[in-house]
């Protein structure tokens, strides 16, 4: 499948917003984990979301599609660490984070035409 612009940018830009959001949101969690041993997971998700802002700067299909594939695993990293967390009013960030990998995952998909 050729990559062309096939919906306007602003299914990126919702992505790119999207990312610096959760970058927010990770660093948030990351300053308020009481768990020592959790840092350094949550240390690797904010470089995995650095690497996910990379990919959708780069702005080419194979980049986009990394973007998604690295975003999953964030999501399945931060997903681990909720189910872990001993504080329940972290939740909500846990929650939000999640829900902007999504929007990633929604704008690259309309980027690439792939959307439902």
């Amino acid at each position: 499948m050729s990559y062309s612009h096939s919906v306007s940018d602003a299914a990126l830009a919702d992505a790119r917003l999207a990312i610096t959001q959760c970058e927010t949101v990770v660093g948030r969690l990351h300053k308020m984990c009481c768990d020592p041993e959790r840092s350094p997971r949550m240390a690797a998700i904010e470089e995995a979301l650095t690497a996910v802002r990379r990919d959708l700067d780069a702005d080419d299909q194979g980049a986009l599609d990394r973007a998604v594939r690295r975003a999953e695993e964030v999501g399945a990293a931060i997903g681990r660490l909720q189910v872990g967390c001993c504080a329940p009013l972290r939740m909500p960030l846990y929650a939000e984070a999640l829900t902007l990998l999504n929007t990633i995952q929604i704008g690259v998909s309309k980027e690439l035409g792939r959307a439902h």
